[in-house]
């Protein structure tokens, strides 16, 4: 075996970088693949095999390998593995990013696992990947030289001449939004009294209200710092550099260490409060960038001294937890942003700020992000997706605009505004998947999707943009009045569209003319509509099955659809989110029984782990159809977990469902219409159990149900719009509604409105069941223009919807023989339908 190499230079593990260009000198080819299968939080290997990738040089990241000390990292410039390009060993974290462009060709990469004796144990298999011509070159950048390139540019962040210019003379000619606004909460910031540091958690126990109380002065303090010094910067009146220097200089003095650090262990047993760390450490970095050359010598020696302890405990973290290699602490994904800004604020004026700014760029040329991938895609949801995106796209441009460092290029930011324009319309009346999913676009949304369009010159998310509307009343329920804790302090929606411009000469494009449906096969999210664009006349579907599984902000709901009608939400994910993992989020919200699913004997899927996962088995889409299968029968098998069964047994009076029998299959096959005039989607489920079950089928909505328990049918209401909903099963139902949670939602959700909540109950137990039911979403003032007939040929069942038809197995087993509905083909699922005016038939096996 070979020995690796490598040396240690201030503590750090520094890899040896290696060029060799004869086949005879690769000595690894040898070596037995042992690679692990990734599962859960583990970082998939990338490039995949086979990829073209689409920047020039791509990321390398790779599953983490049991036992492994140390790593060494090799790529070869043809497709075999025979001539090696490059050598990086003795790496300790599992990602590895380029400081050179490819040449366009056939490459091929793996890493070689090493033991702590330096001694080569095993490698991960090749994979090889296709560098095109012409891709947009992002390498990793030399820091010290960014270094010097700022040294005498101040501002750096934000506010470069033209922007600066740009703002004025738009507030010349009472064009710029939110001006006034801004200009009323500075004036206000100016009056209030300055913000003593929160005294810690009462008995040092965490409690909501008490997180609140704490991380409140911070960033609204915060908020204020930045909003002087922005309004100083564009008017110029000292009152407001004034003001600013008094607020900055005010929460540097609050202790960085202490409440208010990010998490740190505190005497008595609690820990700092990272919601006011991050936002502390963002805003006095942007402060100081903007003011610091007005500070004098003590004041400017303390808002150092606060940063840099700050910015290291940031570091401290990332470096401590290999985050590059595991970065599943959402909080700490949100902090990439303001430690990158924080490095180029104070990059010069604190040494430490180099590293802060390599390690944050590291990251996002290679593992970043965590929720999702290539296709643009983020696994949390659209709420926090909105979020934190702004806050990552916020660092973004102020790099862009200081250096040539341009993120934008990597395919993840070039596609992720589409992820608004598919699964988030401006016309949404709610969100998607996962937490705060009651969610419409908002303003902060609105900022995320025009950055975006500037960027990347893109005319349809700049129609996203320009089309979302926030109502009359949100400026109001911004407004502040001094000494009230009412600011919006999360994301100064304010200063950022100040700052922020609308592409000038480009003109607005409707996504009609896009594909009607899209797979983000990076979390496993399918989108399905009739009319793209149109909100009077678009249906549209949404469905899940994700290898992310229930993590985080993500909800047991694998195999889960929302429906939404001309303008109008029918079927919704219910309950509410009142804080992270509050008895109604973590009773309701987040389990399977709050979303359009499957119970199984009671029990649905497990909260909280990446195993409790799902699978797109098959996404297929034409202009007429798009049919889109999900699997998930694992996450019904995962245990519930500990913060969920204590909570049960303290909240609930019913028992803890049991983990018998498990699911061997649970599979759903969505058939979903493009039909603009007369839509239809029909949603076919297998289960199959290791024992006799009962079985749930759930649907949610905002308005009562009107229930047919004789023809087992169903009228959704929202609005004026309406749809009909046929069941069809292979075991009897019984039909009920209610509009009550099994917990109440708390705080600031008290008394929100009721929803209603469907359940298609089997009378008996079985081990094998199916359902097929078809939803037939009518326009305003309207009824569906074609008839519906329900048909049953024995071992097929199925409906016929005018001259199309969709036709399900109704044998033993999952699929079977449909020639007793005339057809001579073998399959689960058969549609008949019509493309382009021919007579079409799609298997679904």
């Amino acid at each position: 075996m070979l020995k690796t190499r490598f040396f240690l230079l201030f503590g750090l593990v520094l890899p040896v970088m290696l060029q060799c260009s004869r086949v005879s000198e690769n000595p690894y080819l040898g070596l037995k693949v042992t690679e692990s299968t990734p599962e859960g939080r583990h970082l998939q290997h990338y490039p995949a095999d086979g990829m073209k990738v689409g920047v020039n040089p791509p990321g390398f990241t790779w599953t983490s390998h049991d036992s492994t000390t140390y790593y060494s990292f090799v790529l070869f410039s043809d497709s075999s593995g025979g001539k090696i390009h490059l050598i990086q060993e003795g790496l300790t974290s599992t990602a590895v990013p380029l400081k050179e462009k490819l040449n366009p060709g056939e490459y091929s990469w793996f890493v070689v696992y090493c033991d702590s004796t330096g001694y080569n144990t095993g490698r991960s298999r090749l994979r090889g990947f296709t560098v095109e011509q012409d891709l947009p070159v992002l390498v990793m950048p030399d820091i010290a030289q960014l270094g010097k390139q700022l040294k005498e540019v101040r501002p750096r962040l934000f506010l470069t001449p033209p922007v600066l210019s740009r703002i004025r003379e738009a507030i010349d000619a009472e064009e710029l939004s939110f001006w006034d606004f801004c200009l009323q909460l500075a004036d206000s910031a100016l009056l209030e009294p300055l913000y003593p540091e929160p005294a810690p958690y009462k008995d040092g126990k965490f409690e909501v209200s008490e997180w609140r109380r704490i991380y409140t002065p911070g960033k609204v303090g915060s908020a204020h710092i930045v909003r002087l010094a922005l309004v100083w910067k564009i008017t110029g009146e000292a009152k407001y550099l004034e003001g600013a220097k008094k607020w900055l200089v005010n929460l540097a003095g609050w202790d960085p260490n202490g409440i208010t650090s990010y998490n740190l262990p505190l005497s008595g047993g609690s820990n700092g409060n990272d919601e006011a760390g991050m936002a502390m450490l963002e805003r006095m970095a942007i402060a100081y960038d903007w003011i610091g050359e007005e500070l004098n010598a003590e004041e400017k020696a303390l808002v150092l001294s606060s940063l840099r302890e700050r910015g290291n405990q940031m570091l401290d973290y990332y470096t401590g937890n290999d985050f590059i290699s595991a970065p599943w602490s959402n909080h700490a994904v949100r902090a990439l942003a303001f430690t990158g800004l924080a490095g180029l604020a104070t990059l010069g004026d604190l040494p430490e700020a180099e590293k802060w700014l390599d390690y944050v760029i590291r990251c996002y040329l290679t593992s970043f992000p965590t929720w999702g991938g290539d296709d643009g895609g983020w696994s949390q949801g659209l709420s926090y997706w909105s979020a934190y995106m702004l806050w990552q796209i916020n660092f973004i441009d102020a790099l862009n605009r200081c250096s040539s460092i341009n993120l934008h290029k990597k395919p993840f930011f070039h596609n992720n505004g589409y992820f608004a324009v598919y699964f988030h319309p401006p016309y949404a009346v709610r969100g998607g998947f996962g937490d705060h999913g009651e969610a419409a676009p908002n303003l902060a949304e609105k900022l995320l999707i025009q950055s975006y369009a500037q960027a990347l010159e893109d005319p349809v998310l700049l129609w996203q943009a320009r089309n979302i509307h926030y109502d009359e009343d949100h400026l109001n329920r911004l407004q502040v009045l001094p000494g009230k804790w009412d600011w919006k302090e999360w994301f100064m929606e304010d200063v950022i569209a100040i700052m922020s411009a609308s592409p000038s000469g480009l003109k607005p494009k409707s996504p009609a003319g896009l594909p009607q449906a899209k797979l983000l096969t990076d979390i496993g999210w399918a989108a399905m509509h009739t009319d793209l664009g149109n909100a009077g006349n678009d249906v549209w579907m949404l469905f899940k099955s994700s290898s992310y599984g229930s993590f985080s902000h993500s909800h047991a709901d694998q195999n889960s659809f929302q429906v939404n009608a001309y303008g109008q939400a029918l079927f919704i994910d219910s309950g509410y989110y009142p804080w992270y993992s509050s008895p109604h989020h973590n009773l309701w919200t987040r389990q399977t029984k709050a979303h359009n699913s499957i119970l199984i004997n009671g029990r649905g899927q497990s909260w909280g782990t990446m195993r409790a996962s799902g699978t797109i088995e098959e996404f297929r889409h034409t202009e007429a159809l798009t049919v889109v299968t999900g699997e998930c029968a694992r996450a019904y098998n995962m245990p519930m977990s500990k913060l969920t069964v204590n909570q049960w047994r303290e909240h609930l009076d019913e028992p803890i469902p049991e983990r018998e029998p498990e699911a061997r299959v649970v599979r759903r096959t969505i058939v979903f219409s493009h039909d603009k005039e007369n839509p239809w989607i029909a949603v076919n489920d297998y289960l199959k159990t290791t024992g006799p079950a009962t079985f749930d089928y759930l649907l949610h909505s905002l308005e009562k149900m009107q229930l047919d328990q004789k023809n087992q049918r169903l009228l959704v209401k929202s609005g004026d719009v309406e749809m009909d909903v046929y069941f069809l099963s292979t075991d009897e139902l019984n039909f009920g509604q209610s509009d009550k949670f099994n917990i109440a939602p708390e705080e600031r959700y008290l008394g929100a409105p009721d929803q209603w909540h469907f359940t298609a109950s089997t009378i008996g137990k079985t081990e094998e069941i199916r359902f097929l039911v078809l939803l037939v979403p009518h326009r305003p003032g309207e009824g569906f223009k074609t008839e519906i007939q329900v048909l049953d040929y024995g071992n097929v069942h199925g409906f016929q919807i005018g001259d199309e038809k969709v036709l399900a197995w109704w044998g033993q087993g999952e699929n079977g023989d449909f020639s007793e509905a005339g057809t001579d083909e073998n399959a689960r699922l058969i549609i008949e339908h019509t493309e382009n005016g021919e007579k079409r038939k799609s298997l679904v096996y």
